[in-house]
């Protein structure tokens, strides 16, 4: 199979293709698609996990097709390295943390996504960084959309207010009475 074709196959076939023939090609151009993706948004969470957790999704493909159940490949791996990551900060969790507020020369948006309740970071992290649709993270998250929507909002201004300081607020003048 030429390169050409395996630009144009989907995930899933590439996937089936994979397992089907277990031509390396296959396999190799869909960790290309997702890997930098991937590693950024894990790294973000959680760094000191990021290299394992990235290796057991890798190794589970590998070995055997995931069950979809209707879902896109792409959505069912963000989910996957979701329950692997949540796995390993029960193993290890506040070792990120330490880590992140430890680091130099961070950026002031990397610090404010830190700064992030987990579910608001997550979400933020998915919809902007890996590029998810919305609809796709409420799925990986297993929220309505509108609540994945308010979660988002809620991150973004407090990514805002971090970096900009409050919003303004019109003045008042209060009434002096003589």
């Amino acid at each position: 199979m030429s390169l050409k074709l395996y630009q144009q196959l989907s995930d899933e076939d590439l996937l089936d293709h994979y397992h089907s023939t277990r031509n390396v090609k296959a396999f190799r151009h869909l960790y290309m698609r997702h890997k930098d993706a991937l590693y950024r948004y894990c790294s973000q969470l959680n760094q000191p996990a990021t290299d394992s957790v990235l290796q057991q999704l890798w190794e589970g493909l590998l070995e055997r097709p995931p069950e979809l159940c209707g879902r896109m490949l792409r959505t069912w791996i963000f989910i996957r390295v979701n329950k692997l990551l949540e796995e390993m900060a029960e193993v290890t969790p506040d070792l990120n943390v330490e880590i992140q507020t430890n680091q130099t020369g961070q950026s002031k948006v990397l610090t404010a996504i830190q700064q992030l309740p987990r579910i608001e970071k997550n979400i933020f992290l998915l919809h902007n960084e890996c590029r998810l649709p919305l609809a796709t993270v409420a799925d990986i998250e297993n929220l309505t959309l509108s609540k994945c929507r308010q979660y988002y909002r809620a991150g973004k201004e407090k990514i805002e207010e971090f970096l900009f300081g409050p919003k303004r607020q019109p003045w008042r003048v209060k009434e002096v009475n003589v």
